[in-house]
């Protein structure tokens, strides 16, 4: 009779012990796929084949009017704010010296907030920014913001064909 309830206890033992164990890899290949962005890019490829990405409209329309230009957009990365914003960042050229960063907030009021918190004395008309002293150029309208960065600021080789492009993505005259 011992034996049997030691062996009823032993299978009980093992069967949580593996459900266990599969729930702790299911864990660790769900993170894994976090910090290797797999689960992004299922995200954005779901989203994109059933049109339903919040972002992916402008970011495409924005890819493409780099390309347009002669100005490829690579090395996409993202990162989420701690106020519910993500923000899209790519190379130019893949240069990593002149980069795009593409913010979107959750709504207009945090947009204002955070971004006055980043760059440094904004210039604009109401809610349009269209430039700050951190940034060589820097567009914002409701809860979108384009910024263009790089390391020779005030002289950069695409400053002006990257306005001339944050313009028409954010409908500025």
């Amino acid at each position: 009779m011992r034996s049997k309830w030691f062996t009823y206890i032993m299978i009980v033992l093992v069967v949580g012990m593996s459900a266990c164990s599969q729930k702790t890899r299911n864990i660790a290949s769900h993170e894994n796929n976090r910090y290797n962005m797999k689960s992004y890019k299922e995200g954005v490829s779901s989203s994109q084949l059933e049109g339903t990405g919040v972002n992916v409209a402008f970011l495409k329309a924005l890819k493409s009017e780099f390309a347009a230009e002669g100005i490829p957009l690579s090395g996409e990365t993202y990162a989420d704010g701690v106020g519910g914003h993500i923000s899209y960042t790519y190379l130019i050229n893949g240069d990593n010296a002149h980069y795009i960063i593409a913010h979107a907030y959750p709504s207009e009021a945090i947009r204002i907030k955070e971004m006055a918190e980043m760059y440094s004395n904004q210039r604009g008309k109401g809610n349009i920014i269209t430039s700050a002293s951190n940034a060589a150029v820097l567009y914002a309208k409701g809860n979108t913001a384009l910024v263009y960065a790089s390391g020779s600021q005030k002289n950069s080789i695409y400053r002006d064909k990257v306005r001339s492009i944050f313009e028409r993505l954010m409908g500025h005259e």
